[in-house]
Parts: C-alpha cells; sequence; structure tokens
C-alpha cells in the first residue's frame, strides 16, 4: 500500500513536471490558435460558396 501511495506520489510529480515547461504550453497554444484560425477561415469560405 504504501509502495502504491509513494508510486502515485512520482508519477504525480512527473506529471505536474511536464506541465509546468512553458515552452511546450506556448507551442500547444500557438498550435491551438493556428488550428481555430484555420477552422474559421473554413467555415468563412464554406458560408462564401454557400450564399454565392
Amino acid at each position: 500500500m504504501d509502495r502504491m501511495q509513494h508510486l502515485t506520489r512520482a508519477a504525480v510529480r512527473r506529471a505536474s513536471n511536464i506541465e509546468v515547461n512553458p515552452q511546450t504550453k506556448h507551442n500547444l497554444q500557438g498550435l491551438f490558435i493556428n488550428f481555430i484560425l484555420i477552422l474559421i477561415c473554413l467555415l468563412f469560405i464554406y458560408i462564401l460558396v454557400l450564399f454565392l
């Protein structure tokens, strides 16, 4: 039981370390923003094609 708790704590610490990395966070934000912009553009094109 104690060993399991220790392993869980170690895993949680590792996960929080990965999440804290600001460079990765920034890259993910950039990707997310690009993805949303592309979706908006596609939607806009779709609406233009539909109505013109």
